[in-house]
C-alpha cells in the first residue's frame, strides 16, 4: 500500500487557530492576508476530507486550492506551495478525469518543485520529495493509459524522475534513522535532530507540522493544538522502500521490447531490499518478503515474454512459477506466527498476488494447449486446478475485514478477477474439460454476477443482468457460497472518483460485455439454451446505458483497445473471430 501522505501545514498564530476552533471570530473573513488565506485553505481542505468523496468534497478541495494559491500570491512560502500541491494531487487523482486532471497534476508537480526551493530543512524536503515522486508516478500512469505509444518517452521520463527523487528520500530517511538509533549516543542523537530541525531558511512558523492523527493530536478539549516536526520512522522508511521498488519494477516491465534488467539494475534493487531489512520490524517483515517475490515474478514475466514463442508443452517453462506459489504460501502462513501490524493490508496483497500467480500459470498452460492433440488434455486439467486455487484465494481475500488503509477499489478489483476466472473456467468446457462442461451454466452465471457486484461496489448500478445471481448467493465452486447483496436505490451514475476508479469501472463493464459475448456467440451454451436470450438482452441493456455516458465519462474505442491488449498480454493473441465480435458490438 502507498504510504500515508504527509499532513497539511499551516501558520503558527495560536490565537487565530483558537478563535476559529472555538467559533469566537464571527466577522466575515475576506482572506486579504497571507495568514487568513492559508488558514482558510486548511479549513476548506479539512471539510473536503470529512466528506471524503462526492461533489461537496470536490468543491471544498477546489476552494482550498484557490485559497492556498491566494496565500502563495501574498507570500511565497513552503507551506502555501506544499499545501496547494498536495490538494491538487488529491483533486487530480481522486476526483477529476483525464484529460481535465492532467493540467492540475502537472501544476502539483511544479509546486512540489517550488516548495523544495523554499526550505533548507532535510525533513521538509523529504516530505515534499515523496509527494513529488507520487505525482510524477501518477501522471505517468495516466498518460500511459491514455495513449502509451504517443506518450511513451514522457511516461518513462516521469517514472525515472519519480524513482530518482524517491531514492533521495530513502537515503535521507535511512541517514536519519541510523543517526538516531538506540545504538548512538544520546547527545549525538539530539545534535542530529537539532541540526535537521534548524536547517531551514524559512521562518520558524513554517518549521512545524501537525502531529499525526494516530498520535493523539487535535483533541476538542485541548486548550491549544500541538505541533511538531514530522520525523522519519522505520515504518515510513519501509513504505518508501516498497514504493521505490515498485517504481523500479514498472521500469523493468515497460520497455519497448521485453528485456531482462541489467546486472546493475538488479543490483540496485537488491541493495534497496538489503538496506530495508535492517530496519524492518517483525510486523512488517512479511511485506518485504512479498516484495522479494514480486521482484522474482517480474523477472519471470519478462523471461516468459522473451521465450514464449519457443515454448513447448512439458518444457517446464509453464511451471516456472511453482516456486513463487510455494514462497507466497509460506509468507501467508508466516502471518499466523508473526502477525502483521495493526491495519496492515499485507494479507490482502499476499492472497491477491498468490491468486494472480495461479491465474498466470493457468494462462500459460492454455497458451501451450493448442500444440497438443484435440481433446481432453493434461494442461487443461492443470489449468482447472490453478483457476480453482485462484478462486479460493480471492474469496478468502473478499472475506477479510477492511482497514483504514484498504483502498475502496480493492473488493471490486477482486470481484473483477473472479469474473475473469469464472469465464476462463467456462471456456475450458470447449477443450473439452468434463468438470467444466458439467458446471458451465453455474460458471457463466457466476462470471456475470461477479462483474455486476464489482460494478455495484463502485456504485454503478446498470451492469447487473436480470435473472443472474447478482442478488443471491454465488457458487464459488470451491466449497461453500459467497453471499453478495446488491443493495438498492441510488443513481446509476456515481460522482467521479478519479481515473483509477473510473478505469476499473470501464474494465468491469468491458469484462461483462465479454461475458455476454461468450455466452451468446460461442458454443459454451447450446444454441437452444434459453439463457442465451437472457444474456443477449442484458448485453443490449448495458450498451444502451453506455450511450448515455458523455464527455469524460464516456467509454470509447481507446478503452476497448486497452482492454483487449491487456487480455492478449494475459491469455495470448485473440482469435480473429473474437476481434470481429468486438467490432460488431461497438459498430
Amino acid at each position: 500500500m502507498p504510504p500515508k501522505r504527509p499532513l497539511k501545514r499551516r501558520g503558527d498564530d495560536d490565537d487565530r487557530r483558537l478563535n476559529k476552533k472555538a467559533g469566537k471570530n464571527k466577522r466575515e473573513i475576506t482572506y486579504d492576508t497571507y495568514d487568513e488565506a492559508l488558514d482558510g485553505g486548511v479549513e476548506m481542505e479539512e471539510k473536503g476530507e470529512r466528506y471524503k468523496d462526492g461533489d461537496k468534497a470536490q468543491r471544498f478541495y477546489e476552494r482550498a486550492v484557490e485559497l492556498y494559491d491566494k496565500a502563495l500570491s501574498f507570500q511565497q512560502t513552503y507551506d502555501a506551495a506544499y499545501n496547494q500541491a498536495r490538494v491538487l494531487y488529491t483533486l487530480s487523482t481522486s476526483f477529476l478525469l483525464p484529460p481535465t486532471c492532467i493540467i492540475p497534476l502537472r501544476r502539483s508537480i511544479e509546486l512540489c518543485k517550488l516548495a523544495t526551493t523554499l526550505t533548507n530543512s532535510p525533513l521538509l524536503r523529504m516530505d515534499v520529495g515523496f509527494n513529488l515522486s507520487q505525482s510524477c508516478s501518477s501522471l505517468s500512469d495516466i498518460l500511459e493509459d491514455l495513449d502509451s505509444e504517443a506518450n511513451i518517452a514522457e511516461v518513462r521520463e516521469l517514472r525515472e524522475e519519480a524513482r530518482d527523487i524517491l531514492q533521495e528520500v530513502m537515503d535521507g530517511q535511512e541517514e536519519y534513522l541510523r543517526a538516531t538509533s538506540e545504538d548512538n549516543d544520546v547527545d549525538e542523537t539530539e545534535e542530529v535532530v537539532d541540526e535537521i530541525e534548524n536547517g531551514a531558511d524559512i521562518p520558524a512558523e513554517e518549521n512545524s507540522m501537525e502531529v499525526d492523527a494516530d498520535g493523539g493530536g487535535d483533541n476538542e478539549g485541548d486548550e491549544e493544538e500541538s505541533y511538531e516536526t514530522h520525523l522519519p520512522t522505520s515504518s515510513t522508511f519501509i513504505d518508501t522502500v516498497i514504493t521505490l521498488v515498485d517504481l523500479h519494477l514498472s521500469l523493468w516491465d515497460s520497455t519497448n521490447e521485453p528485456r531482462t534488467p541489467s546486472e546493475e539494475e538488479q543490483t540496485v534493487v537488491r541493495n534497496i531490499l538489503d538496506r530495508a531489512s535492517v530496519f524492518a520490524t517483525p510486523g512488517r517483515q512479511a511485506e518485504l518478503d512479498l516484495l522479494e517475490v514480486k521482484v522474482l515474478l517480474t523477472m519471470d514475466s519478462i523471461v516468459w515474454e522473451i521465450f514464449k514463442g519457443e515454448a513447448k508443452p512439458n518444457m517446464g517453462l509453464e511451471k516456472s512459477l511453482e516456486g513463487a506459489i510455494a514462497a507466497l504460501s509460506a509468507i501467508l502462513s508466516s502471518l499466523d506466527i508473526t502477525p502483521p501490524e495493526l491495519n496492515s493490508t499485507v494479507k490482502h496483497e499476499i492472497l491477491v498476488t498468490l491468486a494472480e500467480t495461479h491465474i498466470t500459470t493457468s494462462n500459460r498452460m492454455m497458451f501451450l494447449n493448442p500444440q497438443l492433440p484435440i481433446g481432453p488434455s493434461p494442461l487443461a486439467q492443470q489449468s482447472w486446478y490453478h483457476l480453482s486455487q485462484a478462486t479460493l484465494h480471492l474469496n478468502t481475500a473478499l472475506e477479510l475485514p477492511n482497514s483504514v488503509f484498504t483502498p475502496k477499489e480493492f473488493k471490486p478489483s477482486v470481484l473483477l478477477n473472479l469474473s475473469k476466472i469464472s469465464l476462463q473456467r467456462s471456456k475450458l468446457s470447449l477443450v473439452p474439460h468434463e468438470t467444466a462442461k458439467k458446471n458451465v451454466h453455474q460458471l457463466m452465471d457466476n462470471s456475470i454476477s461477479y462483474a455486476a457486484r464489482a460494478a455495484e461496489g463502485l456504485n454503478w448500478k446498470f451492469i447487473r443482468i436480470d435473472g443472474s445471481s447478482s442478488t443471491s448467493s454465488l457458487n464459488t465452486s470451491g466449497g461453500g457460497t459467497l453471499s453478495l447483496s446488491t443493495g438498492g436505490g441510488g443513481s446509476e451514475i456515481p460522482w467521479q472518483n478519479g481515473w483509477e476508479n473510473e478505469l476499473l469501472f470501464r474494465n468491469i463493464t468491458l469484462q461483462q460485455i465479454r461475458n455476454c459475448i461468450y455466452a451468446t456467440k460461442t458454443e459454451i451454451l447450446s444454441p437452444t439454451d434459453q439463457d442465451r436470450i437472457k444474456y443477449n438482452t442484458g448485453l443490449q441493456k448495458i450498451l444502451n446505458k453506455l450511450k448515455n455516458l458523455t464527455g469524460e465519462r464516456a467509454l470509447n474505442q481507446k478503452d476497448v483497445e486497452r482492454f483487449l491488449a491487456e487480455i492478449e498480454d494475459e491469455e495470448g493473441i485473440l482469435s480473429d473471430t473474437e476481434k470481429q465480435w468486438w467490432k460488431d458490438v461497438f459498430a
